[in-house]
């Protein structure tokens, strides 16, 4: 491709020429596309064996919507936000959690990554049948398009919409903007009922776009820019496409009506700051930082070398006049815009491509509509078709002054390249310490790695980890700041003071200090944040279980039990707080008040619906266990245990686990003021 004699021959076509569609039929073109798909799988053949991570597990495991094709289960997935059960969000993607119904149920793959994995590659090989059809279309021959759509298949930067799985709602985006814009060309050069049809089926591409994740809404915008750059911009020509824009227009406002229905009842959910450092900057410096972003998306287009799933506070601190990098940031992304514009006269794919890179980018980039994250690499999936298209017009311009087979050399380089990069890239999926550990080197300022790492690593890497966390947030003011960051790091130094108790008690002590600092300084920041968690959900009881844990290693049982109380107090889980109470007591000597805990801590568990039925049986064994237990070391000769058949088992008819039975009963009336009393337990 790209030969001088094909540049000469673009040159010769009439510009009508441009969007005259392909001379040849879907036949002859497979071939070409099987050998792009091919491609694409080779680049993503190390993506199906990654593990369900982080949001996955939330989205998938997490989500009983989608464990069953209920109209139960389809009515609260058309009717709940995108993060049901999980935090408040105010994210709104019915058909993206449909999709993982689909793979659950309907395919029967469960728990299992491998088939969710495989939709997506599926959902990307369609996207590169648009993308392959487009190109051909605007630049009017065969190898420019399968050039274009070789160096957009597997640029880097797309992995984390494709082997990352919940990265499916930029997939299903995308495909309902390319989609749209078919039918909108196709619209327009048909008649009568035809032409009736593809208004219909536009309407449709949007809406599975927009349903599917917000940045849908760009689709009408789309087909403007696509007009501006390649149709008439007479008063009868855009009138005629007004039908068109019509079709477009009105899914995305039925989604922002239905968006505002479900999501209209719910608190908005406050965007932290260490998520996007730009909601506690002023206008001025939220919007050229923003734009710096937009600079550091182009030059990860051009260099995908350090790739990072997190780009959290303060990997992308906030532009001040002396910060040089920033700035080029800024002018990169000034300077990009300006070549676009320039190119309005002289290269309208140019044009279109770049235009479609920044329209794709607006409603994430934070310069119109501040977001939950300030930078990700999900959403460069649709953006990074427009610098495969300006890269293809590029080449196709300077073949002329190049060597002869240059251009296809180059070309053949750089997808190459790319694929290699994707490839190594996707085994960075793999577990969460995998993709954990790529973030953290680079993005080493970002704290969410590190944090995420002080929990998964264990010994002295999970204690630098901590310390790094630390590191990056201490100078954070409260109302700033991460809780569940400083919950995780006390929870990690705990455990190493667990480690090196056995063999050095000041030493286990010294760590058991510093869990409780941190943690008091969750709860510091906790308490400032109205006792919610950074992601909407409630972490205050968290924190205060967690409390309760290190002043138990501290042998302060009496401040334990004050904070395990009042964690109980606050919490929507009150039935993983009973076990740790029955501790405190049992320290402080309360054998009684620590078997009515287990009591309540069964109990509680019983008629807990969250957890599945093999979780719950277990934690209820783990807690017999431990009663009876306490039995046997507090009444040795009591009636409480008795054996039957070679198995130890608590006699439900002995007078004093009666009275503990009644009491625990008690106390949860108490806790459910709607749960009666058991039948046979003397009034209070």
């Amino acid at each position: 491709m790209l030969q001088r004699e094909e540049v000469n021959s673009r040159k010769a076509q009439p510009k009508s020429a441009i969007a005259a569609g392909p001379r040849k039929t879907w036949r002859g073109h497979l071939p070409v596309l099987a050998g792009l798909w091919a491609l694409a799988l080779a680049a993503y053949a190390s993506s199906f064996g990654a593990g369900l991570v982080f949001d996955n597990r939330f989205a998938i495991l997490g989500d009983p919507r989608i464990h069953a094709a209920t109209m139960q289960n389809a009515a609260l997935i058309l009717g709940r936000d995108y993060w049901y059960g999980q935090w408040a969000s105010s994210l709104y993607r019915p058909l993206t959690t449909f999709s993982y119904l689909f793979n659950y149920v309907v395919l029967g793959n469960g728990p299992d990554p491998a088939g969710y994995h495989w939709i997506n590659f599926a959902l990307h090989a369609v996207n590169m049948a648009l993308v392959y059809l487009l190109a051909r279309w605007i630049f009017g021959e065969m190898r420019s398009a399968a050039a274009l759509t070789a160096v957009w298949e597997v640029h880097p930067v797309l992995t984390e919409s494709i082997t990352n799985v919940v990265g499916r709602a930029d997939l299903l985006a995308a495909f309902g903007i390319l989609a749209a814009l078919v039918c909108h060309i196709q619209a327009e050069r048909a008649v009568g009922g035809r032409k009736a049809r593809w208004l219909a089926a536009l309407a449709l591409a949007t809406a599975v776009g927009v349903f599917s994740k917000e940045s849908g809404i760009v689709a009408p915008g789309v087909l403007v820019l696509y007009d501006l750059a390649f149709r008439g911009r007479g008063w009868d020509a855009w009138r005629a496409r007004l039908a068109n824009y019509a079709a477009a227009a009105l899914p995305c406002l039925l989604f922002l009506y239905v968006r505002g229905r479900v999501l209209g009842p719910l608190l908005a959910a406050p965007i932290p700051f260490t998520d996007n450092p730009l909601t506690g900057a002023g206008f001025g410096a939220a919007r050229l930082t923003a734009l710096g972003v937009i600079g550091k998306y182009v030059g990860l287009l051009f260099w995908p070398g350090r790739l990072s799933a997190d780009y959290s506070y303060n990997q992308i601190p906030l532009i001040h006049a002396g910060d040089l990098g920033a700035l080029a940031g800024v002018a990169v992304c000034i300077g990009v815009a300006a070549v676009g514009i320039g190119a309005f006269f002289r290269n309208k794919p140019v044009f279109f491509f770049v235009g479609l890179f920044f329209v794709a980018l607006a409603p994430v980039c934070n310069v119109f509509l501040k977001i939950g994250t300030i930078m990700a690499e999900r959403f460069l999936y649709l953006p990074a078709l427009g610098f495969a298209g300006c890269a293809v017009a590029g080449l196709r311009a300077a073949a002329g002054r190049l060597p002869a087979r240059a251009a296809p050399v180059l070309l053949a380089a750089i997808c190459a390249a790319f694929a290699i990069r994707t490839y190594v890239r996707n085994v960075d999926w793999a577990t969460e310490r995998s993709i954990m550990a790529s973030a953290a080197e680079s993005a080493p300022d970002a704290y969410r790695p590190e944090t995420m790492l002080a929990t998964l690593l264990s010994g002295d890497a999970a204690v630098a980890a901590a310390g790094r966390t630390r590191a990056i947030l201490d100078s954070l003011p409260d109302d700033r700041n991460n809780a569940q960051a400083y919950v995780h790091v006390g929870v990690c130094y705990r455990t190493e003071g667990d480690r090196v108790a056995s063999k050095s008690p000041g030493e286990g002590e010294r760590w058991y200090q510093k869990s409780l600092d941190a943690l008091l300084r969750a709860q510091s920041i906790g308490k400032g944040s109205g006792g919610t968690s950074q992601r909407g959900g409630f972490v205050s009881d968290d924190i205060y279980l967690e409390l309760g844990r290190t002043y138990l290693r501290l042998s302060q049982p009496r401040e334990a039990l004050g904070e395990i109380q009042q964690g109980r107090r606050l919490t929507l889980r009150p039935e993983f707080f009973y076990e740790e109470i029955s501790n405190a007591y049992r320290a402080m000597g309360d054998t009684r008040q620590a078997a009515i805990a287990l009591i309540e801590a069964v109990e509680m568990n019983d008629s807990e619906t969250k957890l599945n039925a093999d979780s719950v049986n277990a934690y209820k064994t783990l807690l017999s266990g431990k009663l009876m237990d306490l039995y046997r070391e507090t009444e040795p000769g009591g009636c409480a245990v008795r054996e039957t058949r070679g198995m130890r088992v608590i006699d439900m008819d002995c007078p004093l686990v009666k009275e503990q039975i009644c009491a625990a009963a008690r106390d949860l009336s108490r806790e459910y003021a709607t749960k009666g009393m058991p039948a046979g337990c003397p009034a209070e």
